[in-house]
């Protein structure tokens, strides 16, 4: 018979068995008169006696005890001595305090819910010029993504300020928030808000909420391309007359490409269109490494709006060189 056998048979039955079985195997009979006693117990009978003791099943704990008295005549006195020093009080080794066990379980959650992982960035540029037409002007964006297992959230800003002779000639506000699902290793669903300012566009404010499928031409660790489309609503104030909103569509192309080890370009494209109106917007990027996480980045950026309600075609274009950091 076992020791692992005989200690789940000690703890399931806590009633002292009248009739003993034989020595446990790995355990070395005692002679019928023992002349010597043992002061160290054998690391099986201590890791018998070890185990059947987690339980707290006192009687339990007594029925091995009394079988290993039974089996190790000499090592009575070393039994003893590890019940009294195992064993304060006349009560088990004590259990695990409740809020101990509660934070080891958070624990063992913890281990095997899926990590999220955090990465973004922050660019920043700004320029001044005198002259004929001296002006003043800043950019600033940041993205920030979380994702894990098959979640992935990524929210993104751009602010672009430009002053000329003392008057506002540009004044662009984009903020975005996008979470994907992915079923599989390259679809997704995708759903997407959005929030614009453009006085210069024609509009004080528009949000947008859409959502759709999304999937993954390219998905290697130097090239990714990914398409994204579904319906879309939106709500326009305009600078003047009253506010409108309307169903739409939406398509959306995300293209990120390793040139060399100091190059990368990217370019993210989005078209929105209506019944009434229509907007395109594009940036394409390269980013050159400085330092570390320091990277120079040299940009364009074309806004077009068209649409029955402007009377014209509208379309903005940006060129920056900024600073950007990642993390």
């Amino acid at each position: 018979m076992s020791i692992g056998f005989l200690v789940l048979a000690a703890a399931s039955n806590p009633v002292v068995p009248t009739t003993l079985p034989g020595p446990a195997e790995g355990l070395a009979a005692a002679p019928a008169a023992p002349t010597e006693t043992e002061t160290v117990l054998p690391p099986e009978a201590e890791d018998m006696l070890g185990a059947v003791a987690l339980t707290h099943n006192e009687q339990a704990l007594q029925a091995v005890a009394a079988y290993l008295r039974r089996t190790l005549p000499r090592a009575g006195g070393a039994i003893d001595a590890w019940l009294k020093w195992n064993v304060r009080a006349g009560s088990l080794i004590p259990p695990v305090p409740a809020a101990m066990q509660a934070s080891n379980v958070a624990a063992e959650v913890a281990d095997i819910r899926p990590r999220v992982t955090w990465s973004g960035e922050g660019e920043l540029g700004a320029f001044t010029s005198t002259g004929s037409a001296p002006a003043t002007g800043f950019l600033g964006a940041f993205k920030l993504a979380g994702e894990g297992g098959n979640w992935r959230v990524g929210t993104s800003g751009r602010v672009d300020f430009q002053k000329t002779s003392n008057v506002v000639a540009r004044e662009q506000i984009r903020l975005t928030v996008e979470p994907n699902y992915k079923f599989n290793g390259r679809g997704y669903l995708f759903g997407l808000g959005q929030f614009e300012e453009d006085r210069f566009q024609g509009f004080t404010g528009r949000y947008s909420l859409s959502g759709g499928l999304g999937y993954s031409l390219l998905a290697g660790p130097d090239h990714k391309l990914s398409v994204k489309a579904g319906p879309a609503w939106r709500l326009t104030l305009p600078v003047s007359g009253p506010r409108d909103s309307a169903l739409a569509g939406v398509a959306l192309v995300d293209l990120k490409l390793k040139l060399n080890q100091a190059l990368r370009f990217s370019q993210e494209a989005s078209a929105y269109f209506d019944a009434e109106r229509q907007t395109y917007y594009t940036l394409a990027a390269v980013d050159s490494q400085l330092t570390g996480q320091l990277k120079a980045r040299l940009s364009y950026m074309v806004q077009h709006e068209a649409g029955e309600q402007l009377g014209q075609s509208l379309t903005d274009t940006t060129s920056r060189l900024t600073l950007v950091y990642g993390f």
